[in-house]
């Protein structure tokens, strides 16, 4: 069945093919310019039913919002509770600026170990 389909439609593209050879030169223009003008018209077509659909949606999304504005019992997605927005959002520091001071026990601890460090550099030069 299928080699059926591929011959017939060999049959057919070769008949156009030769049907458009057929014709002269302003008959060729004439159907080049009808082709143009309908490949034109779809695209048109094409663009306005985009924005349409664009405008639709723009729409629905209003009056979704609206909605939602005018009920008393707002969605759990809408409104979030106040101990939720009590707590830090992240423990991730992006800045310096951000870095709290460290406290006095690491200070403590670096001068510990200078002294060590120093100490050591003694006993290696004796």
């Amino acid at each position: 069945m299928a080699k059926h389909k591929l011959l017939v439609g060999l049959l057919v593209g070769g008949a156009a093919f030769a049907a458009y050879h057929a014709l002269d030169l302003e008959q060729r223009e004439a159907l080049k310019d009808a082709a143009r003008d309908r490949y034109n018209a779809f695209k048109d077509r094409a663009i306005d039913y985009a924005f349409y659909a664009a405008d639709a949606a723009d729409d629905f999304k209003e009056s979704l919002n609206d909605k939602l504005e005018a009920k008393n019992d707002a969605p759990a997605w809408k409104t979030v509770p106040d101990e939720v927005n009590d707590e830090p959002a992240d423990d991730i520091v992006l800045s310096s600026d951000q870095v709290t001071d460290l406290p006095d026990s690491g200070a403590a601890t670096t001068a510990e170990d200078d002294q060590a460090d120093d100490q050591a550099k003694d006993d290696q030069q004796d």
